[in-house]
C-alpha cells in the first residue's frame, strides 16, 4: 500500500517558499500570510521529520533533501497547471508549443491610446499565436472568464496574480493649439475660468480627484474644480480636449501621440508622475503557458522603450506626487481592475 500523503497545501507552500527563497514572497504569491506560510513548513517539517530550511539572520537556505524535492514539486505542480489547462473550455490543451490563442483583458482606453498600435509588432514576431483583446473598464475574474493576461492600473496589492509593473503614469493639463491661442493660461487659476475636462477613470484605482491633487502639486490654492464635463474615459477625455472642448487634465501616456503630431500641448507645467502603474496581471496556472511567456517577454521589452523614452522627454518638468488621498486598489483573488 503506498504510503499516505502530506497535506497538499504544505507542499505547495514548500515549493512556493523554496522557489522565492522567502517566507514573505511565497505568502504574497499564495495570497495568505507569512505566519501562515511558517505553519505550513513547520508541519511539513513534522510530517516527514526532516528540517527543509536552515534559518539563518540574513537568508532563507534549503538542506540538499529540500533542494531535490523542489525541484521535483516544482515539476509536479507544472504538470498539474497544464493538466487543469487541459479540462478548460476553447482549446486550452492545445497550447503546447509557441502558437495557439492568447486573450488578453484591457480597458478600452489602453487598447486604443497604447497596445493596439504594437500589436502589429507582437503579430509579426509570434505570428502562431491568435490574439483576442478584451477591452473592458470592468475588473477581470480570471477564476469565472476566458482570459489569460491583463493589463489594469493601480497601486498594487492585486491578489490572486503575479503583477508585473510596466510604468507608472503621469497626469498634465492639456489643450489643443487652438484653444490655448485663444485663452492665455499663465497660472492655475487661469485654468478655473474655462471649461475644464475631468477624466474620472482613475477612481477605479484610488485616485478620485486628479484636478485638486495637481492643483495640490502646484502649489496653487485648491479650488472649485467639479464643473465642467465629466468623463469616465481616459481616451473620450483626450478626444475633447483634442476637439478645443476644454482643458483636460490629461493621462499622458494616452496623450503621446497627440502631443506629437501636435493635436494637444501641455497647457502649464507641473507634470506629475502619479503612484499608481500600469500592470500586467497573470494568473499563477497560466504563467508557463508559452503564449504567456511570448507576450510577457514582448510587452515588458515595449513597456522599458516607453518608459525610457517618456522619462527622458519629461524628466526637467516632472513631479513626484504623493499618495495622499488614494485608496489601495487591492481586490479579493481572482479579480483585478
Amino acid at each position: 500500500m503506498p504510503r499516505s500523503l502530506p497535506p497538499l497545501n504544505s507542499l505547495r507552500t514548500f515549493e512556493a517558499a523554496a522557489r522565492l527563497g522567502s517566507f514573505t514572497k511565497a505568502a504574497r504569491e499564495l495570497n495568505v500570510t507569512p505566519a501562515a506560510v511558517s505553519h505550513q513548513i513547520r508541519g511539513l517539517e513534522e510530517y516527514l521529520g526532516v528540517t527543509l530550511f536552515r534559518r539563518t539572520t540574513r537568508r532563507l537556505a534549503l538542506t540538499d533533501q529540500a533542494t531535490a524535492a523542489a525541484e521535483t514539486l516544482h515539476e509536479a505542480f507544472h504538470r498539474i497547471s497544464q493538466s487543469v489547462e487541459s479540462l478548460r473550455p476553447s482549446g486550452r490543451s492545445g497550447r503546447s508549443g509557441k502558437s495557439g490563442a492568447l486573450s488578453i483583458s484591457v480597458t478600452p482606453a489602453f487598447a486604443t491610446r497604447w497596445l493596439v498600435a504594437r500589436l502589429p509588432h507582437f503579430q509579426k514576431r509570434h505570428p502562431r499565436i491568435h490574439l483576442r483583446i478584451a477591452a473592458s473598464p470592468s475588473p477581470v475574474d480570471f477564476d469565472q472568464e476566458d482570459i489569460d493576461v491583463a493589463v489594469r492600473i493601480g497601486r498594487g496589492g492585486f491578489a490572486g496574480v503575479v503583477a508585473v509593473e510596466l510604468f507608472h503614469e503621469w497626469l498634465a493639463p492639456v489643450a489643443s493649439p487652438a484653444f490655448l491661442r485663444q485663452n492665455v493660461l499663465r497660472k492655475p487659476a487661469d485654468i478655473t475660468r474655462v471649461p475644464m475636462l475631468h477624466d474620472n477613470s482613475m477612481r477605479r484605482a484610488g485616485r478620485p480627484r486628479a484636478w485638486q491633487e495637481w492643483f495640490r502639486v502646484a502649489g496653487a490654492p485648491l479650488v472649485e474644480t467639479h464643473r465642467g464635463t465629466q468623463f469616465d474615459d481616459g481616451h473620450l477625455a483626450l478626444q475633447a480636449a483634442a476637439a478645443g472642448g476644454g482643458v483636460a487634465l490629461g493621462r499622458l501616456v494616452y496623450a503621446v501621440d497627440d502631443l506629437a503630431a501636435k493635436r494637444l500641448r501641455i497647457a502649464m507645467q507641473p507634470v506629475i508622475e502619479m503612484d499608481i502603474a500600469y500592470y500586467l496581471l497573470i494568473p499563477e496556472s497560466r504563467m508557463d503557458l508559452p503564449a504567456v511567456i511570448a507576450f510577457r517577454t514582448w510587452i515588458e521589452a515595449q513597456a522599458a522603450d516607453f518608459r525610457s523614452d517618456f522619462t527622458r522627454r519629461f524628466r526637467k518638468s516632472t513631479i513626484r506626487s504623493s499618495a495622499a488621498g488614494a485608496t489601495p486598489s487591492t481586490l479579493p483573488p481572482g479579480r483585478a481592475r
